[in-house]
């Protein structure tokens, strides 16, 4: 697994596979969440610019009132990289109770066994197992972009430091959406990580082609459920050392 290039094609493989009869619904609903999320703080948004534009041309000379329609463009561009740059955050916030199910069920198509069944006490009880996991990534996470954050503050090294920021995020992707499938089988995270290591490469071909995605308007719409059913790909595919 030393070709990221593998990494990437696992991504695609999940484009495919959200399309699929059964696993489209898992797209579908936390996809109008977010659309109708966005749609609500839009005309939220427009009503405020509303008020303040007609104050402020009410304070404008007649030749200014020109102005009014320059802070409607500044209105729908903001709007616009708003949503370019905070809907996978967002979306991926609604989505973590669907991204399980997701995973669950891509599992099930791809290997016609599901990973455990549990009942609704079962999840219950583990929910401090599923804190204490959120907490691990997030404590994997902070240190290093930390550093790396620190490195953008002394010269020279900058150039590097944007570099190996842009590869640790391509990475911290590939660890946050393999986690689903890896925590449907209960494997621990530092077991996850190590399972990672070992194919570090085409984790890292798959991490950086979801970064990439995620920056791209209107497929970022898509990559978080075929970024989850591409991780759950590449973990059935690939599993054969993790206990």
């Amino acid at each position: 697994m030393a070709n990221p290039v593998i990494g990437m094609s696992y991504l695609i493989d999940g484009f495919a596979l959200i399309s699929k009869p059964g696993l489209r619904r898992f797209v579908i609903i936390p996809l109008m969440i977010n659309i109708l999320l966005f749609a609500g703080l839009f005309f939220l948004l427009r009503h405020f610019v509303v008020e303040f534009n007609l104050w402020f041309a009410s304070h404008l000379p007649a030749w200014l009132h020109w102005l009014s329609a320059v802070l409607w463009i500044l209105f729908f561009i903001s709007f616009f990289i708003i949503i370019v740059y905070t809907f996978v955050t967002f979306a991926n916030i609604i989505s973590a109770p669907f991204n399980s199910f997701l995973a669950e069920k891509v599992e099930l198509y791809l290997t016609g066994v599901i990973p455990e069944d549990r009942s609704l006490m079962d999840n219950i009880k583990d929910i401090p197992r599923i804190i204490g996991r959120q907490l691990a990534i997030i404590g994997y996470y902070l240190p290093r972009a930390l550093l790396l954050l620190i490195l953008f503050f002394i010269p020279v090294v900058q150039a590097v430091a944007a570099i190996l920021s842009f590869l640790f995020h391509g990475w911290f992707m590939t660890l946050t959406y393999i986690d689903y499938p890896t925590d449907n089988h209960r494997v621990p995270m530092r077991d996850v990580r190590v399972w990672l290591h070992q194919r570090r490469w085409a984790a890292l071909g798959f991490g950086v082609s979801v970064l990439v995605c995620s920056m791209i308007p209107v497929l970022n719409c898509f990559v978080i459920p075929a970024a989850v059913a591409g991780a759950t790909k590449f973990w059935v595919e690939q599993n054969t050392a993790v206990k």
